[in-house]
């Protein structure tokens, strides 16, 4: 039986956090299974070296996630107030090999060139938000960089990299829009008043029913981008 990694230990902790609650309910999951025949994350690292053309930084290794395929889609009601979210997170070497969905994206060479250059880390295909994660993967780039697309709005480069990325998700759970907190936008916006809205009611009821972690990084950074706005 494979041991986990620090990084997997966590997202399975956050998985069991929301089936376990009661307060949750649960469309659809699935806790994944380890690929132990792909190797260790020196192993997974050469391969992707060898198939991809790019060597990753060795400082990735301690987040590359082995689950085949790792998810839970999810609500939380109470009056007044209706969370959702949703997380789809599979082995890194298999996401090297998801490409950005086939679309007429890009108003210029470069938009089209930089979206042909993402592969997606994490997707919802249970609640079809049209939202995706991805690693923006280039020879030249041994650190990724993190890219979050909206096809209501555009695309967003996060100011995170991929271990940060892991554990983030395992704070917010999915809630839908998590990723703006980590992008340069200002939510004050109409496109994006149900975003804000969903994460002040967000910090609210994770800090009751998820008292284990720590919300005041997220708390800054939505409040700056609600600064934004005026």
């Amino acid at each position: 039986m494979a041991v986990l990694t620090e990084c997997e230990t966590h997202l399975l902790a956050m998985y069991e956090q929301l089936r376990e609650n009661p307060n949750v309910q649960i469309f659809s999951a699935k806790s994944g299974q380890i690929i132990e025949e792909y190797g260790d994350a020196r192993e997974v690292f050469r391969k992707i070296s060898i198939l991809h053309g790019i060597s990753l930084d060795n400082s990735l290794q301690q987040c590359s996630v082995r689950f085949d395929w790792f998810s839970s889609h999810w609500r939380i009601e109470r009056p007044g107030i209706q969370l959702t979210g949703e997380f789809t997170i599979r082995h890194l070497l298999t996401s090297m090999n998801v490409k950005a969905p086939d679309i007429e994206w890009g108003e210029t060479s470069s938009e089209r060139q930089l979206y042909s250059e993402l592969r997606v880390i994490d997707h919802h295909p249970g609640s079809g938000t049209g939202t995706f994660a991805a690693l923006r993967i280039k020879p030249d780039m041994p650190l990724p960089e993190v890219w979050f697309h909206d096809f209501r709005v555009g695309m967003f480069k996060m100011d995170i990299d991929y271990c940060e990325y892991l554990e983030a998700l395992a704070v917010t759970k999915g809630t839908f829009g998590w990723q703006y907190l980590y992008c340069d936008v200002s939510l004050g916006g109409s496109e994006f008043r149900q975003v804000a809205h969903d994460l002040e009611d967000m910090l609210v009821v994770f800090s009751e029913l998820f008292p284990e972690y720590d919300y005041a990084p997220l708390r800054e950074r939505l409040e700056e981008r609600l600064e934004a706005r005026r």
